[in-house]
């Protein structure tokens, strides 16, 4: 009998558990259309565009930029080898793991933007929003092509406002992102705008 029922748990997990074909292909999918969003938006502005290094990382690793621990953070852009990385090891059995695919990778995409283009931007809060910002511009983009459903637009914005920061949480150097308030704002800023509304190309 517990032979039968540690079979039947084991069909269960591997019935909840993504395979890993299909995971891959929907991380392919966001990240071709991702830069193929942003190539097309430089060429509009007349720029020279260039895609990012990305790689996934499911365990604590040294990057150009420094450690990064993917328990703690799903996301990170290193400028110094201009490669955006992020973390397959948050809830890979959870649902929501593919729209916080689109939506790490869309922010993190930002900040590749910024070291590409002249954006405005001149302190870290300023360039934590304006990477919400532009992840809310593909998004919506995403849902106008039928990639994505308004729900999951909205479930992105809700993740990024979850992200906000709770200042007694903060280590003294911490860096800021915005409150849970202002990322939601910049999010939807760039949501039911485009990129110019965030300071791209205008």
């Amino acid at each position: 009998m517990r032979i039968r029922f540690l079979i039947v748990v084991i069909a269960v997990l591997a019935l909840l558990t993504p395979p890993p074909a299909a995971a891959q292909s929907t991380i392919e999918l966001v990240v071709g259309d991702i830069d193929a969003f942003w190539a097309q938006q430089f060429a509009n502005a007349g720029l020279s565009y260039a895609s990012p290094g990305v790689r996934s990382i499911d365990g604590p690793m040294s990057t150009s930029c420094g450690p990064i621990d993917p328990y703690v953070s799903p996301g990170a852009y290193c400028a110094a080898d201009l490669t955006v990385y992020f973390s397959t090891a948050w809830g890979p059995n959870d649902p929501s793991a593919e729209i916080l695919w689109w939506t790490v990778l869309s922010h993190e995409w930002g900040h590749h933007i910024q070291w590409q283009a002249d954006t405005g931007v001149t302190t870290v809060l300023e360039a934590e929003q304006q990477a919400d910002c532009f992840a809310g511009a593909y998004m919506g983009h995403a849902a106008d092509a039928g990639l994505v459903s308004p729900a999951a637009v909205t479930q992105a914005m809700q993740l990024t406002q979850a992200a906000g920061d709770v200042w007694f949480f903060l280590p003294h150097d911490a860096p800021a992102h915005g409150t849970k308030s202002e990322r939601a704002l910049a999010f939807m800023t760039g949501m039911n705008g485009d990129v110019t509304d965030c300071g791209f190309g205008g």
